[in-house]
């Protein structure tokens, strides 16, 4: 059972009240400041939300066999509702309308949910503009209802969310399309397949572009030649 829309709305509101009235707090603006403000506000932003959620709802955070916390968990942190414990995942930083942002390794989603250990992957997304005031957006889904907003690298083998289609979708007031937990994971899983193939192709014509190269090196002597090299002043 997934998060009941009055948790998915406490958890949302929660997160958007806090960060309203800290948005001007000294700690918070430092951090925009200066270069990489995104992944600094990312870091700061995702330390405070978490605890944020711990204080405030049942949570819990996964442990290898031994008891010891994961620190590649599926979500930051689990929160309890009907006896089940579901992934959260904060997502921060600047609002990119443009971003593709990674969300969650695709083998490790399906390896979850083909072993039935979740049914759900929350993400509480926490985006600000550096106007004056600060404005911050807050929003929580649950990932598997919004599989048409969401593209895979099978490179670094990262699910990315779609952040322009998808923001603008949450503005429209989009419903999500309707799918059962197979139909779901035959979305993620054709996604994958067709991801991993076309990458073993790119690379086996890679590998067959070096391999002509390589075969014919040792034909003439080694000379420098920088004739196919721009330098400019």
């Amino acid at each position: 059972m997934a998060l009941s829309d009055a948790m998915q709305r406490r958890i949302e509101t929660c997160a958007r009240k806090y960060w309203a009235e800290h948005v001007s707090d000294t700690g918070f603006a430092e951090i925009t400041r200066g270069k990489e403000v995104g992944h600094r506000i990312a870091d700061y932003v995702d330390d405070r939300t978490t605890s944020l959620l711990k204080i405030n709802f049942d949570t819990r955070y996964e442990a290898d066999p031994r008891g010891v916390i994961r620190k590649r968990s599926m979500g930051d942190v689990w929160i309890a509702d009907k006896s089940i414990f579901h992934p959260v995942n904060v997502k921060a930083g600047l609002q990119d309308m443009n971003g593709q942002p990674n969300v969650v390794s695709m083998q490790k989603l399906l390896d979850y949910i083909l072993n039935r250990w979740i049914d759900s992957y929350y993400l509480l997304i926490v985006k600000f503009v550096l106007d004056e005031p600060i404005g911050q957006k807050t929003v929580v889904v649950d990932l598997l209802e919004w599989l048409d907003f969401i593209t895979y690298d099978a490179g670094p083998g990262q699910i990315m969310l779609k952040e322009r289609d998808f923001f603008a979708a949450i503005a429209e007031g989009h419903i999500p399309v309707k799918r059962t937990m197979a139909q779901k994971v035959e979305c993620l899983f054709s996604r994958f397949e067709a991801g991993v193939e076309s990458l073993a192709r790119n690379r086996e014509r890679r590998l067959d572009r070096q391999r002509t190269q390589f075969n014919g090196f040792d034909t003439a002597p080694f000379v420098v030649d920088q004739s196919g090299l721009l330098f400019v002043p």
